[in-house]
């Protein structure tokens, strides 16, 4: 595909479409200043939010290249992703960033999406230490949908 953005050296684009974000937010932790470190993933106390959980946001156009996720303004550098939680049932997958609120991204191509950026980081179509729930195929959910 043609870039629709301005790469990096080395970067590829791999697709451009619409996504409904939603970011988290708790009212006892500012996760916008996120640290990691080989303990752990440390936060500030004190927030200025009123309401945990998750805030629905808009739809929004998305870009996925080999180095970052980029949504409206805001570029996400995969340098920076710590966790990557797909939900491929609900369309969605939640990923947190470093220095940032962690974010829900919601829609038809979202599976697709995840799967690429984890074949791109991980070398797998799931991130690290996650199984597929076998449990779970369509078969089964319209089977006990009867």
């Amino acid at each position: 595909m043609a870039p629709t953005i301005r790469l990096g050296v080395g970067e590829k684009q791999y697709g451009s479409f619409l996504v409904d974000v939603s970011a988290y937010f708790s009212t006892k932790v500012d996760y916008s200043s996120s640290i990691f470190a080989s303990g752990g993933l440390f936060f500030t106390e004190g927030s200025t939010e009123e309401q945990d959980g998750w805030h629905e946001g808009r739809r929004q156009a998305a870009i996925v290249t080999s180095q970052r996720l980029v949504l409206g303004d805001t570029s996400y550098d995969f340098r920076s992703l710590i966790l990557v939680q797909p939900n491929p049932l609900d369309w969605s997958v939640n990923l947190y960033f470093q220095g940032a609120q962690p974010i829900m991204l919601r829609g038809p191509w979202v599976p697709w999406m995840t799967v690429v950026m984890c074949t791109e980081l991980y070398g797998s179509p799931w991130p690290p230490g996650h199984v597929p729930d076998t449990d779970m195929p369509i078969k089964v959910m319209c089977e006990n949908a009867q």
